[in-house]
């Protein structure tokens, strides 16, 4: 049988009636198979961003390395202004 932690926690009563009423007897028995699932899940998003991070500093890296010229002042706030307007994009999006 596996080893198990006790843990004690708080949740909102919304997630607490989510959690009771994903109990259905077939995916999951108990409550605590539904905290599991969903920790599993969490953990794996967690990786994800952790790669993907470790890509980005790579990258960052990669740049630096490449020995590329200095951006004037201009090209920089380019950029900024860029990545603003992008940024604003997805947001709206949402």
């Amino acid at each position: 049988m596996a080893e198990f932690d006790r843990l004690s926690v708080f949740l909102p009563p919304e997630l607490a009636k989510s959690i009771r009423d994903a109990v259905d007897g077939e995916r999951y028995v108990v409550e605590n198979d539904v905290i599991i699932d969903a920790l599993q899940d969490w953990q794996v998003k967690q990786q994800i961003r952790a790669a993907k991070l470790e890509r980005l500093r790579g990258l960052i890296e990669e740049g630096f390395a490449s020995g590329s010229e200095e951006m004037s002042s201009d090209e920089f706030e380019q950029i900024k202004r860029e990545g603003r307007a992008l940024h604003a994009a997805r947001k709206a999006a949402e």
